[in-house]
């Protein structure tokens, strides 16, 4: 049973954690903002793709899934920030711990070990530091 049951939990955190993939489609009537941000520009813009990132593991946890998060580890293995500052990609490792759990609340099954490794694109909110997640693509 708990065999047939992981990977359908899988699919089921990777779906939360790809939270709304979109937005509208329609072209931007701003042009994008200059490419030329000074050093510490760019590392206030790398804490806001690291906000951001934190900020959907949250997320996750406050939405209710029946699965118990027995212990949850994130390691972002690279950033990089796009020359145009708008975009941004991470590739993240999460070491996860899971227990599936009933309507009521009790365990079944025994806890599960995930190793999710998944690639985050980000984008920025206008002209601030501030990062969104934009698409999460799970990668093998």
């Amino acid at each position: 049973m708990m065999r047939r049951l992981a990977p359908i939990l899988i699919v089921l955190m990777l779906a939360i954690a790809a939270g709304c993939d979109g937005g509208n489609d329609e072209a931007s009537t701003q042009p994008p903002p200059p490419a030329t941000t000074s050093e510490t520009g760019k590392a206030a813009l790398e804490r806001g793709v690291r906000s951001a990132l934190s900020e959907n593991a949250q997320n996750r946890k406050k939405r209710g899934v029946r699965v118990r998060m027995l212990d949850n580890t994130r390691e972002i293995l690279s950033l990089n920030l796009d020359p145009s500052y708008v975009r941004a990609t991470a590739i993240v490792l999460d070491k996860q711990r899971v227990q599936p759990s009933g309507r009521n609340g009790r365990p079944l099954g025994r806890a599960t070990k995930l190793n999710e490794r998944a690639r985050y694109e980000l984008r920025r909110l206008g002209q601030t530091d501030q990062f969104v997640v934009w698409r999460v693509v799970l990668l093998r």
